[in-house]
């Protein structure tokens, strides 16, 4: 690994350390907007099946407070409140120096921002006495993000709820998989009365659909009593919406350039296609497809290197976020995947190379944990590395459950919303189902009380970690005829095998 990339890790690293021991209370919204848990019941399953210690337990117990405010995850009997009025903003306007001024969380954002990209909105709503004043928005078509403030000229604190956006005709659904709403430099989301505080709003345009240049984005804000938390009426909820112009293709025809691939690698005999990258002043964007006809799942590549070459220069762009069908609205499936690498300014390069050191995947039929409870075995895992932790009581484990402890090797990273490297995810995602001996299927139920001490999973700067995780299915699972079946949906199972692959070349 080249210095620089070595420092910037390093810090990177720093700050995702720093950032799991505070807390934030916007880092937990933005994980329950992004889809990683869809709706009440299945959020406290996940949480609780892959071991939460001390600190998780805090952070489950945040996430269920923003569920039980009524948002359209399990159904509300009122769920839009209206009475929002839209003008142009009067808000002191000095060319967006308020996100200037202060060092964006957003490193993404704060590029886009330092390069002038972001479109004027200067558009408000008012109601109930809140205010917010929609600044600046930009797009190329494949990311959103919208640059806001709220202001509060009540007697009474509040929290952002739930957002919303729609493009031309299309509102996107609950739960806004890939969406996050993130304070834009401060750390305390709690709008206190007299108080504006600024907000940075993403998300991935539905590509699906037509575009249009007709946007309309809604914030919902709530009450931090304990009755507005617990209520899902909007009698504690106001509604702020902003209708404007975002154009799409805005840079199609200057700065966005798309190559089309249409070349196959293959990895352990798995097919993948590259069908095209796309160069934009925000991102740069490889869209892959595999093959159906793959005999494994693959959950994702393991340090994909984009190398663009004009000349004799050259940028390597390293650690690219994804989009998914498991972390947006853009895909329906598995079998598309695109990667998000940083902006370059290289935007019609000569040549182009994609450099992958292997792939996480597994065989479908591979992908279940059978366990018995009773004899405390597990008869069949995704992967050969598991071991059964033995001292539950220290954990606070009941009998009827088995906790499961791995070490992982060879660990890649990727890069966030926000811009910050981040490693890849180890823990394995559990099914919200299970199936008994007799074939029957069963809900997974929460636990009564956090595990103690028994965290997810941890990461050493060596480049391995450990996971941990329950298997824990409720508190009748044990009358029931064993073994039972869980299916899991995603696991870290790394497949090295270097592969290299020339996605064009001008010579």
């Amino acid at each position: 690994m080249l210095e620089k990339e070595e420092r910037i890790l390093k810090q990177d690293a720093q700050e995702v350390n720093l950032n799991a021991e505070t807390i934030r209370e916007m880092k937990i919204y933005n994980a329950m907007r992004s889809g990683m848990a869809l709706g009440k019941k299945r959020s406290k399953r996940r949480f609780y099946s892959y071991g939460a210690g001390a600190v998780l337990a805090t952070a489950a117990a945040i996430v269920l407070i923003f569920f039980s405010i009524g948002l359209p995850a399990g159904g509300t009997d009122d769920s839009d409140p209206g009475g929002s009025v839209q003008a142009a903003s009067t808000k002191s306007w000095n060319d967006f120096a308020a996100y200037r001024k202060q060092p964006l969380k957003n490193r993404l954002v704060a590029g886009i921002l330092e390069r002038n990209l972001v479109i004027p909105v200067r558009q408000s709503a008012t109601n109930k006495g809140y205010r917010m004043d929609v600044d600046g928005a930009v797009t190329d078509g494949r990311k959103v993000y919208i640059l806001f403030s709220v202001q509060n000229d009540t007697d009474t604190e509040v929290i952002p709820a739930d957002t919303k956006i729609k493009f031309g005709d299309f509102e996107v659904p609950y739960p806004h998989r890939g969406a996050a709403l993130e304070m834009a430099y401060d750390s305390n989301s709690r709008i206190q009365p007299g108080q504006s505080k600024d907000f940075i709003y993403s998300t991935n345009y539905p590509t699906s659909i037509t575009y249009s240049k007709d946007v309309k984005f809604t914030l919902i804000l709530t009450g931090t009593s304990g009755q507005a938390l617990a209520s899902s009426s909007n009698k504690y909820r106001t509604g702020l919406e902003v209708s404007f112009e975002l154009d799409p293709d805005r840079f199609k025809d200057q700065e966005e350039h798309t190559q089309p691939v249409d070349r196959t690698f293959t990895v352990d005999g798995q097919k993948i296609k590259v069908r095209q990258v796309q160069y934009t002043p925000l991102s740069t964007y490889v869209d892959l497809e595999y093959d159906k006809a793959n005999t494994k799942r693959i959950f994702s590549l393991l340090n994909p290197v984009l190398i663009a070459t004009t000349g004799s220069q050259t940028d390597k762009l390293v650690y690219p976020g994804r989009i998914t069908a498991d972390n947006s609205e853009v895909y329906k499936d598995h079998s598309q995947v695109t990667l998000v690498f940083r902006y370059t300014k290289l935007n019609q390069p000569d040549s182009s190379t994609l450099k992958i050191s292997g792939i996480s995947a597994l065989e479908p039929d591979r992908m279940k944990f059978v366990v018995d409870l009773n004899k405390q075995q597990v008869i069949e895992a995704p992967t050969n590395d598991f071991e059964i932790v033995t001292s539950k009581q220290e954990y606070n484990a009941t009998e009827a459950e088995i906790l499961l402890r791995r070490k992982v090797t060879n660990l890649f990273y990727y890069t966030d919303s926000q811009g910050a490297v981040q490693a890849e995810d180890i823990g394995a995602g559990l099914a919200d189902k299970f199936t008994d001996a007799n074939g029957q299927v069963h809900e997974r139920t929460n636990r009564e009380t956090a595990l103690h001490n028994f965290s997810g999973t941890t990461i050493s700067s060596d480049g391995t970690g450990i996971d941990e995780m329950s298997l824990f299915f409720g508190s009748q699972a044990a009358d029931y005829p064993q073994p039972l079946t869980q299916s899991v949906e995603r696991i870290w199972n790394p497949i090295l095998e270097t592969q290299s692959i020339e996605l064009f070349s001008k010579k």
